[in-house]
């Protein structure tokens, strides 16, 4: 059987028309590298620098925008100091061990941001810090019965999904700050 001219050129035609709406959808569809994002698009930024050198341009993304951080030695040493003033030996031994995270939910402005961070042992370990202010260690958590009092936004931007036993009309934590 012979193939037209015509045939082999529709077809070639046609496989690189796929070709390239393919690389298109997969170039839309990923992230650009090294770019930081909102909850929105659960990204990580790389460091407190890029919300500062964003500040710097005088634009702040919408209060209640939360980002996910990377947890630099400089601020795992704060969480710690934290957990010490407080007599809680276990958090300064989950930050040396645990799994982090750490974020930033924007306010309004500079001193209205507010700071989190959790580290996952056995339990979960919960920071937090407003502004320009300390951080202050406000307990652990057994998942089975309660989760830290976060931000929902932080939870989408660290790619977390938490959940408890506990009825969804009674508080996430009895007796807790």
């Amino acid at each position: 059987m012979r193939t037209s001219v015509f045939a082999l050129t529709a077809t070639a035609g046609l496989f690189i028309v796929i070709a390239a709406a393919v690389a298109a959808v997969a170039l839309v569809l990923s992230p650009p590298s090294g770019e930081i994002g909102p909850a929105t698009t659960p990204t990580v930024a790389t460091s407190q620098q890029a919300i500062d050198e964003e500040e710097e341009d005088g634009e702040r993304v919408a209060p209640g925008t939360a980002w996910s951080l990377h947890l630099d030695e400089a601020t795992r040493q704060s969480l710690v100091d934290a957990a010490r003033r407080t007599g809680a030996p276990t958090a300064v031994r989950a930050v040396a061990s645990g799994t982090a995270y750490y974020g930033a939910v924007y306010g309004q402005t500079e001193a209205q941001d507010d700071f989190y961070a959790i580290v996952m042992t056995n339990q979960i370990h919960f920071w937090s810090k407003h502004g320009g202010n300390a951080w202050r260690y406000r307990g652990d958590f057994q998942t089975a019965g309660c989760i830290p009092p976060l931000p929902s936004q932080l939870y989408l931007a660290w790619g977390l999904s938490l959940s408890t036993e506990r009825p969804a009309d009674l508080p996430p934590c009895p007796h807790r700050p």
